[in-house]
């Protein structure tokens, strides 16, 4: 592999890894992916380091927890005196381009108009609300859709003073919403599943491939001999769950796998049980039709990203670029899908909500099955080393370019996947011997699986006396392994010399050299 490859980095939102057929999910959803894993190197025990949108990707950006990091919960703000991967490529010669869904800053406040504080070159962000460059480009280029485009879009505060005309596109919204969405919403057996009434060449997954393949071919055309990276982040297939067509019934809900049912009625953790609230959806919970139909689109959205990873692979193939560039899949955390009587994720710490497919393919990969732990932390330093920077910031994480390489190399240390945002704490170890042990911030409760033996996680061992020595070994574990962020410096305690802000080791730049705009005051 030469030195300096180009790094495409695809990350969907919401998707477990037992969702995607290379996994297991029986479903014919992600032909591509499913290829590339099998060309590829697959990572069948990837963790999501905190399974919640903003926290996990900022973790992913930094290479640090979100104890240090900061952001612990949604519509928090990263801040710039953690560098990011992007500081770091970009400061060592590779042009960086984002696309989509970042979640670095509130929902309730409009997008900044770029990333660039974040490390990137190029950037134009679309999320959740899908306010912001995406509604704007239907209005500019499709006016005859603008309309169900609005509809679509959530309420945010600023939907009054909307855009640099600040219109005010409430009273609109509110019309929109109602002849369009409202009563899609009340056709459906759950009010957040149901069929895109938007083309899917206008729908933000196909915007975003849009944006993200625009930025490659004009680097490719302009700078052949400068690597990029390319950050290419989908929104779907988050909740609502509403591919557009044909792929709203691309799948038939009879040939869904049923979710893994529930052990008993309720749970005696609060935190799991009113987490069944969400979104009301305790309508369906227990009714399989509806839960295979809820599945059927939700694969649906799963095979239109697939497509749009198609044209991304056949785009590096179109250009002869493979034998310099490196594509990288991954998912910010699972969704549980009805499985163990929950949706989304969150506290929910079973294996549909923080397993990730890890899928890495290109040059100088090696076809490779590991189930080798990784998690969110790992990104940063594997770029590092694909990228063949030395000199880099403190991470938390662990390269796993070596693997993809073929080489055997060290043991991974355990996996924490934590939730510390409000009322919902919640901490897990996973081991490398196959355990999972959660602890929930309530009196005496908890979850413990051991994994190798009980994949769908159905028989807790947490309570059981004859168990009780494992369970406090765990828990020294998983002690052990939480305290290891604790052991890394917080950039911002990095002491000054003159006018320059150095780290403290000696193999490493300045921190100026990564974050050029950092107050140093």
């Amino acid at each position: 592999m030469i030195k300096r490859p180009n790094i495409i980095f695809i990350m969907a939102d919401q998707l477990g890894a037992s969702f995607v057929g290379a996994y297991g999910s029986g479903v014919n959803s992600t032909p591509t992916l499913d290829h590339l894993a099998e060309e590829g190197a697959r990572f069948d025990r990837c963790y999501a380091n905190v399974p919640l949108c903003a926290p996990n990707r900022a973790t992913i950006l930094t290479g640090r927890s979100a104890t240090i990091h900061g952001v612990n919960n949604n519509n928090l703000e990263l801040k710039t005196d953690v560098p990011t991967y992007a500081h770091v490529l970009k400061s060592n010669g590779y042009r960086v381009g984002g696309f989509g869904k970042f979640h670095q800053t509130p929902m309730q406040r409009p997008l900044p108009k770029d990333f660039a504080y974040l490390g990137f070159d190029e950037s134009i962000p679309t999320e959740d609300p899908k306010l912001g460059p995406w509604l704007d480009w239907i209005e500019g280029e499709h006016p005859q859709h603008y309309e169900t485009a609005l509809a679509m879009s959530w309420p945010m505060p600023y939907l009054k003073e909307y855009g640099p005309d600040k219109k005010n596109l409430l009273p609109r919204w509110i019309k929109a919403r109602e002849e369009i969405i409202t009563p899609l919403r009340k056709e459906s057996e759950w009010r957040t599943m149901y069929a895109s009434p938007l083309p899917k060449e206008l729908h933000q997954t196909a915007y975003i491939t849009d944006c993200s393949l625009d930025f490659m071919q004009r680097h490719t055309d302009t700078n052949p001999d400068k690597p990029f990276f390319c950050h290419i982040s989908y929104v779907d297939p988050h909740d609502p769950y509403d591919p557009p067509a044909p792929y709203d019934t691309m799948f038939a809900p009879e040939d869904m796998p049923a979710p893994i049912s529930m052990t008993g009625d309720k749970y005696d953790c609060n935190i799991l049980e009113q987490s069944r609230d969400f979104c009301g959806f305790r309508a369906i919970d227990g009714n399989i039709e509806a839960l295979r139909k809820l599945r059927a689109l939700y694969h649906g959205s799963i095979k239109f990203i697939d497509d749009q990873i198609k044209r991304v692979v056949d785009f590096i193939g179109q250009r002869n670029l493979w034998d310099n560039t490196i594509l990288v899949f991954t998912t910010d955390h699972g969704d549980m899908m009805g499985d163990h009587g929950l949706i989304t994720k969150g506290v929910k710490h079973y294996d549909s909500g923080i397993r990730c497919p890890l899928i890495v393919y290109g040059c100088g990969v090696t076809p490779i099955h590991t189930d080798r732990l990784t998690s969110s932390l790992d990104f940063f330093p594997t770029f590092c080393d694909w990228a063949g920077i030395d000199e880099r910031p403190l991470v938390e994480g662990k390269s796993f370019a070596p693997v993809c390489r073929g080489e055997e190399g060290s043991e991974w240390p355990e996996v924490i996947v934590h939730l510390a945002a409000d009322d919902a704490r919640v901490v897990s170890i996973i081991t490398n011997d196959g355990w999972r042990l959660t602890v929930f911030d309530e009196d005496g409760q908890g979850e413990m699986f051991y994994l190798k033996e009980d994949p769908c996680e159905r028989n807790n061992l947490y309570y059981s006396d004859s168990w009780s020595e494992k369970r406090h070994q765990l828990f020294e574990r998983l002690i052990k392994a939480y305290i290891r962020s604790g052991a890394v410096q917080q950039y911002r305690n990095m002491p000054v010399q003159g006018d320059k802000r150095c780290v403290l080791t000696s193999d490493l730049n300045e921190f100026s050299k990564f974050v050029p705009n950092y107050d140093k005051t």
